[in-house]
């Protein structure tokens, strides 16, 4: 898999990422997690099977320490991440979420964006504290890294340009299908229709990001592109382009947020923020502002 070299929605210098810094004491979550972490040690130290010894060093007692919460997102992947040039901030779905996040936990947020490779592998490579970027949950990903309890479920659309011919799944055999390499639309495509022979491998065409896919299909080069259905239904609304989701696939995905193995402190903060904005409503309207409800 290649690395991607650059954004196509991050500003021009992404080594000095925006934040928002939120003051505020320490709240519930973090204390509630703090204490998580003692039970851990003393559960190790007296023989405890809670943790192994490996789990009881978690990052939360190092974000409290700094006032800083690093996040990775690939930030090309609207509406859920995206950088906006006119405010000069990232915005979004996931952005909002990460944002009560901090909140909650009385610290500043600091996004880092990445590629979509490197947003994958950063909270486990230590590159950031969690990574959110419309990760979908799936076991292949949860060999190697640890989610948080899923906030959004999505499917995929297939994008194509109006006039297009195609108009159901039998219709895309032998046509030319772009998208971003290493997603789950990427995924779907390779299994169920390269392997299956309905389109060669020849036509199916991996960008490193999906404004470049996104590009092929506006230039011609490519006759569809496939994506999560939100960003799909994004690029449908978007007047800067004449596209319209002709096949949406029923896959049922479940976004989460990735953390390292073994914060268990972490993840279980993050999980009751979570839970309270789902029981409070916050992120029914977060979702409902940027149209993904």
């Amino acid at each position: 898999m290649e690395t991607m070299s650059g954004n196509a929605g991050n500003p021009p210098n992404s080594s000095d990422p925006y934040g928002k810094k939120k003051g505020g004491n320490m709240t519930m979550y973090a204390l509630v997690a703090i204490m998580l972490v003692v039970g851990l040690v003393a559960g190790y130290f007296i023989g405890a099977t809670l943790a192994e010894p490996s789990q009881t060093n978690d990052d939360l007692d190092d974000i409290l320490a700094r006032g800083q919460l690093f996040v990775a997102s690939d930030t090309t992947w609207a509406p859920f991440e995206i950088y906006n040039p006119d405010t000069g901030e990232y915005e979004g779905v996931d952005i909002e979420i990460a944002q009560r996040i901090a909140d909650e936990l009385g610290v500043e947020l600091v996004i880092k964006p990445m590629g979509w490779d490197a947003v994958l592998a950063a909270a486990q490579a230590g590159q950031a504290d969690i990574a959110i970027s419309s990760i979908t949950i799936t076991p292949d990903r949860a060999e190697t890294v640890d989610f948080s309890d899923p906030y959004y479920m999505s499917n995929q659309g297939f994008l194509v340009k109006n006039g297009s011919d195609i108009q159901s799944l039998s219709d895309l055999d032998g046509k030319k299908i772009g998208c971003q390499m290493a997603t789950t639309g990427a995924i779907w495509v390779d299994e169920h229709l390269v392997q299956n022979g309905n389109v060669s491998a020849d036509d199916f065409v991996q960008y490193n990001d999906i404004p470049s896919a996104i590009a092929a299909l506006d230039q011609g080069t490519v006759d569809a592109v496939i994506c999560d259905t939100p960003v799909a239904r994004n690029y449908e609304k978007d007047t800067n382009y004449d596209f319209h989701v002709a096949v949406i696939i029923t896959t049922n995905e479940e976004y989460g947020i990735e953390i390292a193995q073994g914060n268990l402190a972490l993840k279980h903060a993050i999980n009751l923020i979570i839970a309270e904005m789902k029981a409070d409503g916050s992120l029914q309207a977060i979702l409902v502002k940027w149209g993904c409800a």
